[in-house]
């Protein structure tokens, strides 16, 4: 729909502004107010913004509540309970995404089996590895942990169909909303459990507590029943559609949470304890508001059906777009770190303000690959994605075992280095993926 601003003719009224660079600077902000990429984005960050003031009150009292030693061990047990989490991340979201209209009922049947499938053999490996983990550190407290996080996995299979397709229809207002009552109650919860004096428990029960308040939120606003009428797809072209991505996905969790294992492992529990602290205060609200910008652009580039040229130039734009609002944010944060954190979190965590300025700054160069991997997976060239993240994730290891060298610092120089071949990657998909102007041909596999 045409905007006053945008028509020509339009003048503006009496005591307006007259000049004609202020009048484009006019229509450039009221198109910007219409985009929707943009207003899924604005509604996710919004909810991420009040999700992190709400964690930050929580960081807050935890590092009060516990000692590095207590973090070291919550650190253990939430990062193995998310390396296995992932695998819950099967493709299947992006196909109900992608599915046509007539083939997305028997889709979503397919979907919600896989789903139960999935989700089922999650809740016995994670209780196997619990098992394992506790005798490895020879502390059943760590395998309790796990095992109890483990009971999410009940709860998720009736839901995430809906909950893809609220993504499908660019509801993403919705999802947002219900995330971000999620985590604020996780938080909320969490604040009244460590000030009760439960311990580390505190961190692992709330996020079990608040899982049927996202079923509600999500069931509530969706709704889906199974039409007898239609057979459900192959269960196995899913998974060949999704093995690429829950490949990509099991790659960024592993560079995502493996290295608070291996610190665990090379540098000890207190000095994990150290580095989750950094790495969660620090890095953790960039990386939320990337992935907010994530989520609305493969929706949102999913939308455009009709040129290479339209592709490529909405690409590009959303892409500053996103850099215009997420460099100043990390720049800020990583820069103010050794002002704010002995003040906001304590005394004892000044020793960790150098490695949260290097993991902040090594949020910079992000977007780039994010992005790119969000393009290639738009056009449904998800084997290029998976191969690209798997060169990627070996480079990210070999860093981290050289970091290690040089302690917590040489982790997080490392990891601020290696990130720079972001922006490498991002140039090379653009040249690769549009090396036509005319000729658009999205691939399906």
């Amino acid at each position: 729909m045409l905007r006053r601003t945008d028509n020509p003719s339009y003048k503006l009224p009496r005591g307006g502004i007259k000049s004609g660079i202020w009048r484009k600077v006019c229509q450039k902000l009221y198109a910007l107010r219409a985009n929707r990429f943009l207003k899924n984005a604005g509604w996710i960050s919004a909810c991420e913004l009040f999700n992190r003031l709400t964690r930050l009150v929580t960081a807050i009292v935890l590092a009060r509540y516990l000692s590095p030693l207590e973090f070291g061990v919550a650190a253990i047990a939430l990062t193995a309970n998310d390396l296995i989490k992932v695998l819950a991340q099967n493709g299947v979201g992006a196909k109900i995404v992608q599915a046509t209209e007539e083939e997305l009922e028997s889709v979503c049947q397919a979907a919600y089996k896989t789903n139960w499938l999935f989700c089922g053999g999650l809740f016995l490996l994670q209780n196997t590895v619990a098992i394992l983990v506790a005798v490895f550190y020879q502390d059943t407290s760590i395998g309790l942990l796990i095992a109890c996080l483990s009971l999410v996995y009940l709860v998720m299979p009736f839901g995430l169909v809906q909950a893809f397709l609220l993504y499908r229809a660019n509801k993403l207002k919705i999802t947002a909303a219900v995330s971000a009552v999620q985590t604020s109650l996780d938080n909320v919860i969490t604040i009244f459990l460590a000030l009760a004096g439960l311990g580390i428990w505190a961190i692992v029960l709330p996020k079990v507590l608040v899982a049927p308040v996202w079923l509600y939120g999500i069931l509530s606003n969706q709704r889906w029943n199974k039409d007898s009428r239609v057979a459900p797809a192959k269960i196995t072209e899913i998974l060949h559609f999704g093995k690429n991505i829950l490949g990509t996905e099991v790659c960024k969790a592993l560079r995502l949470y493996a290295d608070n294992l291996m610190v665990a492992l090379f540098l000890g529990v207190e000095a994990a304890g150290i580095y989750f602290f950094a790495k969660n205060a620090g890095l953790g609200i960039s990386l939320s508001f990337i992935n907010a910008f994530n989520h609305s652009l493969f929706s949102h580039l999913c939308d455009i059906k009709n040129s290479n040229l339209e592709l490529k130039n909405e690409f590009i734009r959303t892409v500053k777009i996103t850099l215009l609002f997420l460099l100043p944010i990390i720049i800020l944060q990583g820069g103010l770190a050794h002002w704010y954190v002995p003040i906001v979190f304590g005394e004892q965590w000044s020793s960790a303000t150098s490695v949260l300025m290097l993991l902040c700054f090594s949020a910079l160069p992000r977007p780039f690959g994010e992005a790119a991997s969000e393009l290639l997976k738009s056009l449904g060239r998800v084997s290029l994605m998976f191969r690209w993240n798997c060169v990627f994730s070996g480079m990210f290891f070999a860093s981290i075992l050289l970091g290690l060298q040089f302690g917590l610092t040489g982790i997080a120089v490392s990891i601020l280095l290696v990130h720079l071949l972001y922006p490498i990657f991002f140039v090379w998909c653009i040249n690769s993926q549009f090396k036509t102007e005319n000729n658009f041909s999205p691939v399906t596999l």
